[in-house]
């Protein structure tokens, strides 16, 4: 078991970024937004005009970059900085044009486990939050916490539109709902490193969520409480209460 690191899966709008940064910035752990990682090499591939099914040449422009995630970006309100070869790519990841296309370069294998290769050495050092869809079944199976966040599909979809709307921009609900739908089916019916609830992980539907930051963290959802004491982070999983 890996002391002090805590994975969140979960499918888009879930709130795994949230949760994340607030776990991260209460408990004083790195912070690392793996989905980042896949936008930043689709960013590439998109630049570059190679077709996002084309695994031999996109994994090949991954291994050629020198790819940097701001570990300590725990603001709710602000995205992951992240850097290649030095260029703050942090809002062009976030692009429509990146988002419809991540999910196509997520599927390819090569890619995919050369990107979970570098998140394995990212954590080496323990005192890490990840967020992700694998990372509690794959990048970190014996995480000393596993989280699994769930919500509505309707609440998902206000969290999206909240999010789009906030850019600056609009898109009509029933594409949003559209493209979610297809993204849960990508991610989860993939062959390498599907969306899966992992092995002991702890299941919480973020419906309705309410987090208190303090003397210790709060996640409570409809069906249970979960309770992260801040004084002893060397035993985050003995110090768990699932009430």
């Amino acid at each position: 078991m890996l002391d002090n690191i805590i994975t969140i899966d979960g499918p888009a709008g879930s709130g795994k970024s949230t949760v994340a940064k607030i776990l991260a910035r209460e408990l004083n752990l790195k912070y690392i937004d793996t989905g980042a990682m896949y936008r930043a090499i689709t960013l590439l591939a998109l630049q570059n005009n190679i077709d996002c099914k084309d695994e031999k040449s996109i994994l090949k422009l991954a291994r050629n970059i020198n790819l940097q995630l701001d570990s300590n970006s725990v603001d709710e309100s602000r995205y992951t900085t992240v850097k290649i070869d030095g260029k703050d790519v942090t809002n062009e990841i976030r692009s429509r044009e990146v988002g419809a296309a991540v999910s196509i370069v997520s599927k390819l294998s090569g890619v995919r486990r050369y990107l979970v290769s570098l998140q394995k050495k990212f954590i080496q050092g323990g005192n890490a939050v990840l967020e992700g869809r694998d990372t509690g079944s794959v990048v970190c199976p014996n995480a000393a916490l596993k989280i699994y966040l769930t919500a509505s599909l309707d609440e998902r979809i206000k969290r999206r539109d909240l999010q789009i709307r906030e850019k600056g921009h609009f898109l009509e609900r029933n594409i949003i709902k559209k493209e979610i739908i297809s993204r849960d089916r990508i991610d989860s019916s993939r062959e390498d490193s599907p969306l899966v609830i992992p092995e002991n992980g702890i299941i919480i539907d973020t419906s309705r969520l309410y987090l208190k930051p303090g003397k210790e963290v709060l996640i409570h959802s409809e069906s249970r409480i979960v309770t992260f004491p801040l004084d002893n982070k060397a035993s985050i999983e003995r110090d768990i209460a699932i009430l």
